[in-house]
């Protein structure tokens, strides 16, 4: 199994007043490229698709154009993106009926259920081109306070918080994995 691993592409970035999107269509060429030359199985994109919580449309346009581009050049490609802190958690996940058809998923935030995190919609397994499981992604987008749990006596509730998290979703996927199944954690941090 390939997998390859892409962060911060802030689509709809100016720079002083100038429009990024030449330069943004030339990576995502290139990127088209690499997946179809490399055999790509798996794309991880680690948030901070886009630059502003509100991009533009053609900055919209572009990302999912690539998406579909990305998909027509590559069947097998499976897609597993995650929100940074530039990123809209709830805008990246309105599409998710479309990309879910094209075995794509996004994670753009936490999900809670009866007070407990759902820490299963941040696992994803990862299947080879028979469909079989070879691995799993801890898919952690961009972690805001409210985000994470609460730990008793902690020196830092934020970090804290953060790490309680991350130890949910491993201690899930644990449970689920299979002997030869690796595990890729991804996640978004501020720093």
């Amino acid at each position: 199994m390939r997998l390859l691993h892409t962060s911060d592409w802030h689509l709809g970035q100016n720079f002083f007043g100038f429009s990024r999107q030449y330069e943004h269509q030339q990576f995502l060429d290139w990127l088209l490229l690499v997946l179809v030359e490399q055999q790509i199985d798996v794309l991880l994109i680690a948030g901070d698709v886009f630059d502003t919580a509100n991009p533009p449309s053609s900055a919209q346009q572009q990302f999912y154009q690539f998406l579909c581009a990305a998909k027509l050049r590559t069947p097998h490609l499976q897609v597993v993106i995650i929100a940074g802190n530039h990123d809209s958690p709830t805008r990246l996940e309105v599409p998710m009926p479309f990309l879910t058809a094209l075995d794509m998923v996004v994670t753009g935030q936490v999900s809670w259920q009866e007070q407990k995190i759902d820490v299963e919609r941040m696992v994803i397994p990862l299947k080879n081109c028979h469909g079989e499981i070879n691995a799993w992604c801890l898919a952690i987008p961009f972690l805001r306070p409210n985000d994470v749990p609460k730990v008793e006596n902690a020196s830092d509730a934020y970090l804290d918080g953060i790490a309680a998290l991350y130890q949910l979703a491993l201690d899930h996927v644990l449970n689920k994995r299979e002997a030869g199944q690796a595990i890729i954690a991804m996640g978004h941090c501020h720093m």
